[in-house]
């Protein structure tokens, strides 16, 4: 069932700007045209809580704005994103959307604090991933996807709607410090995920630089960043050096019965099997991971490691109660 969305929308300079949508789920998918015409540009305040003087629809339709929005997917011919196109949209938890983006308002993001995951369709040419890292001072979850013509050590035919990278940036945030003496505000950053969202040259990734941090993380960082940002490094390991490969590795090899137990308290089926398929290279560390399944009593995810491990390493069979 394709869930029913309309749009408000008007002449914009280079095509259609929305002003609105309207419709029943959270999730948005915005058209690559309207009316013949590319959809160039997302109005001011197109999602916001409320606006000055809401615009009447004739579809009946409730408007998906503020709380009611929570996923959005934008096409490639999005150029421009209005001043506080996103302003308290508290539920807001992912965006896909490309690289091409060349206009950001202020304070597009303000009041998305939920905003975790983002799926970044990389285009030819500048990029505005780290413009939008820039708005985003949370925790965020980057996958990156392959559209350019040729990207070197990628092959598109092996990624078949994958990402070439999965990427984890960590929170930071901003105090304002008063020099009273001097009157003077001055704003002081705190947080490595500030470090992070500079890796950058000319717009692009450096992954190089990416994961130099991550030394300095292990003493700055949090366990639940350490163990997503490393997992995802070696599952999607785009740029990644032996020197850093090693260095994730022997993070998560040492703490790798917490990082099963996180995994498995988020439910994420993803990360804990790609663990048990194609990180743990012993017995005994694939039975850490059946150990840990079984004591928190996750029914579902024992019975796949035992799979896993039965396949794996055939041999004498524990006995766990499922």
């Amino acid at each position: 069932m394709i869930d029913r969305q309309s749009f408000a929308y008007e002449n914009g300079k280079d095509g259609m700007r929305v002003l609105r949508c309207y419709g029943i789920s959270g999730r948005v998918v915005v058209p690559r045209e309207l009316e013949g015409l590319p959809v160039t540009e997302l109005a001011d305040y197109a999602f916001a809580e409320s606006q000055e003087a809401e615009l009447g629809h004739a579809s009946g339709l409730p408007c998906i704005c503020g709380a009611a929005l929570e996923e959005l997917c934008l096409p490639d011919t999005i150029k421009r994103l209005g001043r506080y196109v996103f302003y308290n949209c508290t539920q807001f938890h992912s965006l896909s959307c490309y690289s091409n983006i060349a206009f950001m308002g202020a304070g597009g993001f303000t009041g998305c604090g939920n905003l975790a995951y983002l799926a970044m369709h990389q285009k030819e040419g500048v990029s505005c991933l780290r413009e939008l890292l820039q708005e985003l001072k949370q925790a965020v979850v980057v996958d990156c996807y392959w559209e350019q013509p040729q990207m070197q050590g990628v092959s598109k035919v092996n990624l078949e709607g994958q990402p070439f990278c999965r990427l984890v940036y960590p929170e930071f945030y901003e105090e304002a410090v008063e020099n009273t003496p001097a009157r003077i505000i001055s704003t002081q950053t705190h947080g490595m995920g500030i470090q992070y969202r500079n890796t950058f040259r000319n717009t692009q990734i450096v992954f190089s630089e990416y994961d130099k941090l991550f030394e300095t993380g292990k003493y700055n960082m949090d366990f639940t960043t350490m163990a997503e940002m490393s997992v995802a490094r070696l599952s999607f390991p785009y740029g990644l050096s032996e020197a850093s490969r090693q260095a994730y590795a022997s993070w998560l090899r040492g703490h790798i019965k917490g990082v099963a137990e996180y995994f498995l308290e988020q439910g994420s089926k993803e990360s804990l099997g790609w663990l048990a398929e194609s990180f743990v290279g012993t017995r005994e560390e694939l039975e850490i991971l059946v150990q840990a399944a079984n004591q928190m009593e996750h029914t579902e995810q024992l019975s796949a490691l035992l799979d896993t491990m039965h396949r794996r390493f055939p041999g004498k069979r524990k006995r766990f109660t499922l």
